[in-house]
């Protein structure tokens, strides 16, 4: 099933194959998409509705597709159709009904036995129980226990920084302007480089001292305290700009994940030491978190959308452990426990 445009009118019409076979042409009397994949929907209920009848794998992806575009991020629609298209190079279903735990599992199985990263297969069958969850939401799909299905065990690898030594030689690597604000951006703001590609000048908040950060991945707006050096940088940025953007590099596709990274890169690459944009970001945080800041407000100042995901970086607070022991109480043990000089009399 699917969804189209009369050129001349602009109605949108909905085109389905009907149990016996024919193809089915039909009004939606309006020329919002937004109204024509809702009563899109609604045929799709009435006809799951006739036992006669069933779903089909194209009809749901009309829908789904409508509802994540609509509902998610580019980046979890862009998940989603690298994992669907694992699954159809895996075993082609036309029927929804067909979908289930278990075909999940096989599909994880044989991803394994090809060596795909354990990270990326996890994010693919995650993609697909949660358009099987919406599906069953949706009453296109049975209940069924996604609960017990098979997951992948995760390595925790050690997150990597740099010394503030290190971060030193990376400042001074630039010989422009722009290369300095990019990395202060994750180093002394602890941007995304997606976050860093779009902060315009109106976000800098020069009067109050911050940076406003749009909702991004985690649909929350946040306020990042600026830096003196951050702040410094800016300023002599925003004196020579002309854009309405802080940074503008001399190429690449702002849109791109690559637009900052590559910029970076290819400025550090020469450097003794491993460097990718990421680590600036994981620099911001675990320099604060050495320095006795506390997770809660990190993981504010991160973005994060809960602090398990700071929690990462808590191996690095060894003196809050050692200052959380000494308030325990002392008991009196002198009674109890003889000193080694005691014991040599």
């Amino acid at each position: 099933m699917f969804i189209y445009t009369d050129p001349r009118t602009k109605i949108k019409y909905i085109s389905y194959t009907d149990p016996a076979g024919r193809r089915v042409r039909r009004s939606l009397g309006t020329t919002s998409g937004a109204v024509a994949t809702i009563k899109a929907a609604q045929i799709l209920d009435k006809k799951k509705a006739k036992n006669s009848e069933y779903v089909t794998c194209e009809e749901f992806l009309v829908r789904y597709r409508a509802y994540i575009k609509a509902t998610r991020s580019k980046q979890t629609c862009k998940i989603f159709e690298t994992a669907w298209r694992k699954l159809e190079n895996f075993k082609s279903i036309k029927r929804l009904d067909d979908f289930s735990p278990t075909l999940l599992d096989d599909l994880l199985i044989c991803l394994k036995s090809k060596g795909d990263g354990v990270s990326g297969i996890n994010r693919s069958i995650r993609a697909l129980r949660t358009a099987a969850k919406q599906a069953e939401y949706w009453h296109l799909l049975a209940p069924q226990d996604w609960s017990s299905m098979i997951k992948l065990h995760e390595k925790k690898h050690r997150v990597e920084f740099h010394t503030t030594q290190e971060m030193e030689t990376i400042l001074k690597s630039f010989k422009d302007i722009t290369g300095i604000v990019i990395t202060l951006l994750a180093y002394q703001a602890g941007l995304r480089r997606a976050e860093a590609a779009f902060i315009k000048w109106e976000h800098v908040e020069f009067d109050f001292n911050r940076i406003y950060v749009p909702a991004n991945k985690t649909d929350e707006f946040r306020h990042i305290p600026m830096t003196m050096a951050l702040k410094k940088a800016l300023l002599e940025a925003k004196s020579k700009s002309n854009s309405e953007y802080v940074v503008v590099l001399p190429k690449g596709n702002r849109n791109s994940k690559d637009y900052i990274s590559s910029y970076y890169s290819c400025h550090t690459k020469e450097l003794p030491f491993h460097c990718f944009y990421h680590k600036l970001r994981h620099t911001f945080a675990s320099q604060l978190v050495q320095n006795g800041a506390d997770l809660y407000y990190v993981s504010k100042l991160m973005g994060h959308s809960s602090i398990k995901m700071t929690e990462k970086y808590a191996h690095l607070s060894q003196h809050n452990l050692i200052n959380t022991m000494e308030l325990l109480p002392q008991p009196d043990v002198s009674k109890i426990v003889s000193t080694p000089s005691e014991n040599n009399s």
